[in-house]
């Protein structure tokens, strides 16, 4: 899940999603891999599996697992010193592909609420967006 997650929202090509999933899991057998990285993880298929992106922050991923246990990010702040990376990310990765899913009646809560992100926290979200972007793409 949190592999998936990161890779869809830093924007990883779906097909080198495939490959390194495929590479790093002794039971990556094409037929598990193709559905679960194309269709969930990084929602290349159009929706054909997913009715939804499955991308979250840090605030579902806190409440999902004890991955954020003793992290020193908090998983409620998009932006700062302290912001987690997955709510900066998801909150980018919402605004970059806000028209792509304007259609899809299960984002309209996350769309509303990007609205209400102010202008100037929101131009530093996809700010830090595009820095950890390039940090994970080099």
């Amino acid at each position: 899940m949190l592999f998936g997650n990161l890779i869809l929202l830093l924007g990883v090509r779906p097909d080198q999603a495939f490959d390194w999933f495929h590479q790093a899991y002794v039971d990556g057998y094409e037929w598990v891999m193709a559905p679960n990285t194309l269709g969930m993880a990084t929602y290349a298929d159009g929706g054909r599996m997913m009715t939804k992106p499955y991308a979250a922050s840090g605030r579902y991923v806190d409440r999902m697992s004890d991955h954020c246990k003793g992290c020193r990010y908090d998983p409620t702040q998009r932006t700062g010193e302290d912001a987690c990376p997955f709510t900066t990310l998801y909150w980018d990765f919402v605004a970059r592909h806000r028209e792509r899913l304007a259609g899809n009646r299960r984002m309209n809560m996350p769309l509303r609420n990007l609205t209400r992100i102010e202008a100037t926290e929101l131009e530093q979200i996809r700010s830090r967006g595009r820095e950890l972007r390039e940090h994970f793409d080099a």
